[in-house]
């Protein structure tokens, strides 16, 4: 049987998700078709990632010689509890684990190819069930151990029952070392988007001996440009270049992760020279940023949707006619003029836009009249209520739903919780519906981590077994033509049942030091920070 070999079947993949786009029931401002000749690792303010010496945001290098800043600081909005990569996956935690780690496989977010990183190639044979990575040669870790098949063993099996990575393992029947440099992964189940998958932060390869001998700071040890040098957590995780670094050395000494949860803060830090990057700030001072001569702000179409979640195994919220009500009571273009002050993007399907397989279902249209006839059918007495919980992040949302939906007679009842509560209670399935969101990752089957019975991620505890028959073919397929049918199905179900009401990709923002370069931007926010510059005083 024919070879695969991953660089071409991306290729592919790239183009199908732009022909997707032209297939949906109407025309589509969303498409991916629109969006993919800009450069998704730029920013999106005319940056392309260019030359040294541009006057561009964010270059791709610094100019010839720039003198550049030796400690970097980024201000965080979340703070650190580990520095162990099956501990924990959000976007706080994945920008340091691409810094000091490396994962088999690398996505280009300019180019939309899979390309070599710990693995300088793999293939299947058999249709995505078994793959070969034959791993680069030299490859040094922080201790000064060289990179082995036996690493790749150690760091599949170690996931299991892990927080963040136990979901990858029961995805693989058997990972076995050929050699020192080749590796056989045997899959439960085919999987075509596996290459994919190993892009991820949650496949960052670790060093058996490292982790063997310091179980507590082990894990930290990776092959990446930067290595951590200290922590506290809840304050601050330093990381260090490491000279040795296949990828090559780094562009300062040190980066700093400092915790600063307020944006107020975040921002006086950035235009005090306290840190050097201030992570999301706050929609309501963008403007101070862009009007700062000493700061540059970084913006981008992003991948992270902002979405309503209906628990459909609990009362109200189980009555798909509630849920159609206020699919058709609420105004997302309102609430995208508010609540994100313009900046983001309505959503017109429950899939990433970037995502492989994404088909235009329309979205929602508010129409009362609609919405009101739906409701009579969930509520014939009356007294129709629906408890909505959500984070101080999204009240907003929540209180302009509110607004809307008291229109056509549903009073809505807003349960405010703090980050940890709502994760919990919405896992749990405590709630009726909440607000939430969820960056997207570039292959098609990452849906499944929001559809899939049992997920912590699935908020909606949506349980269609037509959806998971769809994404089990799917992901199996390799007539590119039936699997974006298959993906289609499976919005168009979503659509139609309305477990969740996609709002809007919301725009994202860096801002920076002036003259700051060289971040890999990801339209779901977890950047790569490894090749940083910042311009020295």
């Amino acid at each position: 049987m024919m070879k695969k070999r991953f660089r071409v079947m991306a290729a592919l993949m790239a183009m199908a998700v732009m022909a997707g786009s032209l297939t949906g029931c109407g025309g589509n401002k969303n498409a991916p078709a629109e969006t993919g000749s800009a450069s998704l690792g730029t920013a999106a303010e005319g940056n392309s990632g260019g030359a040294a010496g541009s006057s561009e945001i964010n270059a791709a290098k610094p100019a010839e010689g720039m003198a550049l800043k030796e400690d970097i600081v980024i201000g965080m909005q979340s703070k650190h509890t580990t520095v162990d990569a099956m501990d924990a996956s959000n976007t706080q935690h994945n920008y340091m684990y691409r810094m000091v780690y490396d994962t088999p496989v690398h996505f280009n977010n300019t180019t939309k190819e899979l390309e070599p990183s710990l693995a300088e190639e793999w293939s299947t044979e058999d249709g995505g069930k078994t793959y070969i990575f034959k791993l680069r040669d030299g490859v040094k870790f922080h201790n000064g151990e060289i990179l082995k098949a036996s690493d790749f063993v150690f760091t599949f099996n170690r996931m299991e029952g892990t927080t963040s990575c136990n979901g990858v393992f029961l995805k693989v029947e058997s990972v076995e070392a050929v050699d020192d440099l080749t590796v056989k992964m045997t899959l439960v189940d085919p999987n075509l988007d596996w290459p994919y998958m190993m892009t991820l932060p949650t496949a960052s390869i670790m060093n058996e001996k490292a982790v063997t001998d310091d179980p507590e700071k082990g894990p930290a040890v990776g092959t990446g440009p930067w290595m951590v040098d200290s922590y506290e957590f809840g304050n601050y995780t330093k990381l260090v270049a490491f000279e040795d670094s296949w990828r090559g050395a780094p562009n300062a000494k040190s980066f700093t992760f400092r915790y600063i949860p307020e944006d107020s803060a975040r921002l006086i830090a950035l235009q005090n020279g306290e840190i050097d990057i201030c992570q999301t700030p706050a929609a309501i001072e963008l403007g101070r940023i862009e009007e700062d001569p000493a700061l540059d702000l970084i913006s981008y179409k992003g991948g992270s949707l902002t979405y309503m979640a209906f628990n459909t195994q609990k009362d109200p919220a189980k009555d798909e006619n509630l849920r159609k009500a206020v699919a058709h009571a609420i105004d997302i273009d309102s609430i995208i003029a508010v609540a994100a002050e313009g900046r983001g993007e309505k959503a017109t399907s429950f899939w990433g836009w970037d995502e492989f397989g994404f088909y235009d279902c329309g979205g929602y249209t508010r129409d009362l009249d609609k919405a009101k006839e739906y409701l009579a059918k969930a509520f014939p007495n009356g007294n129709a209520a629906l408890d909505i919980s959500v984070g101080a992040d999204r009240k907003t949302i929540a209180e302009m739903i509110q607004s809307q939906c008291k229109e056509i007679g549903l009073t809505i009842n807003i349960v405010e919780l703090d980050s940890a509560g709502i994760s919990t209670t919405t896992t749990n399935g405590e709630h009726q519906s909440c607000l939430y969101g969820m960056g997207f990752n570039i292959f098609g089957d990452d849906a499944r981590r929001i559809l899939q019975p049992g997920s912590a991620v699935n908020k909606a505890h949506y349980d269609s077994p037509e959806v998971m028959e769809l994404l089990d073919k799917a992901v199996a397929e390799e007539d590119e033509a039936k699997r974006l049918d298959y993906y289609k199905q499976i919005q168009e179900n979503v659509y139609e049942h309305v477990p969740y009401i996609p709002i809007y990709y919301a725009d994202g923002f860096i801002g920076v030091k002036k003259g700051t370069g060289g971040i890999d931007i990801y339209p779901t926010s977890h950047h790569d920070f490894s090749n940083i510059f910042v311009p020295a005083e």
